[in-house]
């Protein structure tokens, strides 16, 4: 069974001169976090709307894995879909907490071609 949590959207300021000489320009982004937790097997497509419908227009999107055990190879596809379609739309995707095993099926399915993927520290 999966399981996508509650988001919580928060901001964070962002600052970035255009060169050495111009003082920093302040840039507030929107961050969502949402978290997946248990099985993520079969057609997820469903859990994936649901994530859509709660990131609304934040521009940095963390997924907390920590309870994440495992994803099959084709709620992972799924995965990968949503995750290029969020870079698609200028959104930065970080899955965060995963379990080393989940880390590199991530990695051997793409996604890491498109998302930060960090494992758990021990």
């Amino acid at each position: 069974m999966s399981m996508v949590g509650e988001s919580v959207t928060s901001f964070m300021d962002s600052t970035h001169g255009d060169d050495d000489s111009s003082p920093p320009a302040r840039h507030v982004v929107e961050v969502a976090t949402l978290q997946l937790s248990g099985q993520l097997v079969g057609d997820i497509r469903t859990q994936l709307g649901e994530m859509d419908a709660r990131i609304g227009h934040a521009t940095v999107v963390r997924v907390a894995c920590t309870t994440l055990i495992r994803a099959d190879f084709i709620a992972a596809g799924d995965l990968l879909n949503w995750v290029i379609a969020k870079r698609n739309e200028g959104r930065n995707v970080t899955f965060a907490d995963c379990h080393r095993l989940v880390a590199n099926f991530f990695g051997a399915m793409g996604i890491i071609e498109h998302a930060r993927v960090q494992t758990l520290q021990a």
